[in-house]
């Protein structure tokens, strides 16, 4: 009786088992219908704001493209998509290459805000798929902010060369020359523990790349990356650091072993 009692539970055991897995199967399935159901209206609400965003940005219509995009921000159903993010930043930065035009007491810092709308909109594009579809807009304005700051500290102007540097050292976090440059321009613009935080935190991420076997770059980024090196070991020939000069195009020479630029500039080093 105790052994009919025993197998009758462990039957019962089993049966229960089985319903359970076939609930969960069920549940999966409505699981992933709902979030498919969810990218599908998603990705129909992004093609709306898309429409919508581009045509007021190809107008030229800076102010109403801005407008609209925040309303998009400050809709919780609409502000996950990245493109209200995208669009300001292009429209500001658009202002700032127009500055004549604009009150600026109304479009304050275009290009920082240009900087941190980017930033945002990186956030918000987690697959990276729309930064490779706009890398030339993305390019336009890191030199954009190359060319501004290299002003500003040909000026002195190292009270707007601050903010502007470390805008740049928050929305260029994963690329390592712009942390170097901001780092650089920090560190002339009298903020030097933010700019020597900003240094190492470049190099500690090339370092990772290059443990990681992905440091690769094209002929474009690795000379960018050489000139934040040149940057990086003149200001240290200036504050009179050689040895840390020396030690950091050594790195660069281990990153970049063809390039000229590095090269030239380790021999000049080594005189």
């Amino acid at each position: 009786m105790r052994k009919m009692t025993a197998t009758l539970l462990v039957l019962s055991m089993i049966t229960t088992l089985a319903y359970s897995q076939k609930d969960k199967k069920e549940s999966n399935k409505k699981d992933k219908s709902e979030n498919q159901k969810e990218k599908d209206e998603n990705a129909k609400d992004d093609e709306k704001i898309y429409n919508k965003l581009i045509n007021l940005y190809t107008l030229d219509k800076f102010p109403a493209c801005i407008e609209t995009a925040d309303k998009y921000i400050k809709n919780d159903n609409t502000a996950r998509s990245p493109y209200p993010y995208l669009y300001t930043s292009m429209s500001y930065l658009g202002i700032y290459n127009d500055k004549d035009n604009y009150d600026l007491k109304k479009f304050k810092d275009p290009l920082r805000k240009a900087l941190g709308f980017m930033g945002r909109f990186k956030k918000k594009d987690k697959n990276g798929e729309l930064q490779k579809e706009n890398a030339v807009y993305l390019l336009e304005l890191r030199k954009a902010a190359l060319m501004e700051s290299a002003n500003m500290n040909e000026k002195k102007d190292y009270k707007n060369l601050q903010n502007l540097a470390r805008d740049m050292a928050k929305n260029y976090d994963k690329d390592v020359a712009m942390q170097i440059i901001s780092g650089v321009y920090l560190c002339r613009a009298d903020a030097k523990i933010d700019g020597e935080r900003s240094i190492d935190a470049g190099m500690n991420l090339l370092k990772k790349k290059k443990d990681e076997g992905s440091a690769k770059l094209d002929q474009t980024e690795a000379d960018f990356l050489a000139d934040s090196f040149i940057m990086y070991t003149d200001f240290l020939m200036e504050i009179k650091d050689a040895a840390k000069a020396k030690a950091a195009i050594q790195f660069a020479k281990d990153m970049l072993p063809e390039n000229e630029k590095v090269n030239r500039q380790s021999e000049k080093l080594s005189k």
